[in-house]
């Protein structure tokens, strides 16, 4: 039998993988980039598929701090097929952001209660966390590229699809509070956090429209939609720092 702490030892050691990878894609040794990025997000998605095997169906399938490093390292692998020269930029991010959710989370079973338990629930939080891969995504290439003062040929593209998860998240949204309120909107905040990203989202998507749009205040905005899921989504997701039970698996076993 599976110990519930294999989720977790997987998890750190796909972090570590994460972080080996980021000077060798600074230093552009490509190939070996690739192959170590590979590994990492093979590990990492064995973690979270092991994690949501021997706890379901009592949590939410997805925690955002542990599955959104490995939506950015799975849009990296992409980009790379597709022979995308940004691809291997989107390293250190990931590298930083599977780092925090060690640091910072709260645990990797969060808590869910029994009207949580419909797979239309789970399926919501699996395309809003997809969706936020690509959000964050495009943000960081769109900064990158005004940093670096190169042309940003990716970023908007990118949001298009994330917003395109994000529509597809709402839909199973409505049916799962339909099912298990019998009411297509739930009024409580999480409801007006994800309102509150699409419709800034929506907002962005139009903006080309304008005389006003160009490479920097497209930058500017995507920053301002990243910050709103970091502090709508991200952020209620995860704690104070708890770097002493770092690697203490046994604090795990208590979930």
């Amino acid at each position: 039998m599976t110990s519930l702490t294999f989720p977790i030892e997987t998890y750190y050691l796909a972090v570590l993988l994460y972080g080996i990878t980021v000077p060798f894609s600074i230093m552009k040794k490509e190939r070996l980039s690739v192959f170590l990025l590979k590994t990492a997000f093979a590990v990492n998605l064995v973690s979270e598929v092991s994690g949501r095997y021997l706890i379901w169906p009592f949590c939410n399938m997805f925690s955002e701090p542990f599955f959104l490093p490995l939506c950015l390292a799975g849009i990296s692998l992409v980009l790379t097929v597709r022979k995308r020269q940004e691809a291997l930029s989107l390293v250190p991010l990931t590298a930083a952001l599977s780092l925090a959710a060690v640091l910072f989370s709260e645990g990797y079973y969060p808590p869910f209660t029994l009207m949580s338990k419909s797979i239309y629930a789970h399926l919501f939080h699996f395309f809003v966390f997809i969706a936020h891969g690509f959000l964050t995504a495009g943000a960081y290439f769109a900064i990158c590229s005004v940093f670096l003062s190169k042309r940003d040929y990716i970023s908007y593209h990118t949001i298009a699809w994330g917003f395109a998860f994000l529509c597809t998240a709402g839909l199973f949204g409505m049916i799962w509070s339909y099912v298990g309120r019998s009411d297509v909107i739930s009024w409580n905040h999480y409801y007006f956090h994800s309102i509150a990203i699409w419709f800034y989202y929506a907002g962005f998507l139009h903006l080309h429209l304008t005389k006003y749009w160009n490479q920097k205040t497209r930058a500017w905005l995507l920053a301002g939609g990243f910050l709103l899921i970091f502090f709508f989504d991200y952020l209620p997701q995860i704690g104070g720092i708890h770097a002493p039970g770092v690697l203490n698996t046994k604090l795990y076993e208590l979930y």
